[in-house]
């Protein structure tokens, strides 16, 4: 698990990526966060956040990724981000989780995980500009 605190709607919140990030991201939104990283791509090359929902979805899923792992309530609900959370605190704490994600995967800095056409679906990392 790789982590991480931030400062969101005035609490110090503990983010986190790990399997139960992925999980948990999917029980939410209902997709796969592979299948959502393409759209968070896209975004991020036209500076702008991708689907506000799902980026709130990824957020909580790392939230509740840590705080289910420690045992403990989270700090911030679901609807404190749905309400609460300005642009950039959003954009800060999708930015983080990123980050951790690419931590998690262990991939160089400006690289992606990219489709490599096999059947197996299997990923493979390819240069950001690539």
């Amino acid at each position: 698990m790789k982590q991480k605190t931030i400062n969101i709607v005035g609490r110090d919140v503990t983010l986190a990526y790990c399997y139960a990030t992925e999980i948990g991201y999917k029980e939410l939104s209902g997709q796969d966060i592979t299948d959502f990283m393409p759209e968070v791509l896209e975004a991020i090359q036209h500076d702008r956040l991708p689907d506000v929902k799902k980026t709130i979805y990824m957020v909580l899923a790392s939230i509740l990724a840590y705080y289910q792992a420690k045992g403990e309530e989270p700090p911030v609900k679901d609807t404190d981000l749905m309400n609460e959370i300005s642009p950039v605190e959003l954009g800060t704490a999708f930015g983080t989780v990123l980050s951790l994600r690419q931590q998690f995967y262990q991939l160089p800095a400006g690289e992606t995980e990219v489709p490599d056409g096999s059947p197996s679906g299997k990923k493979k990392a390819r240069a950001k500009n690539s």
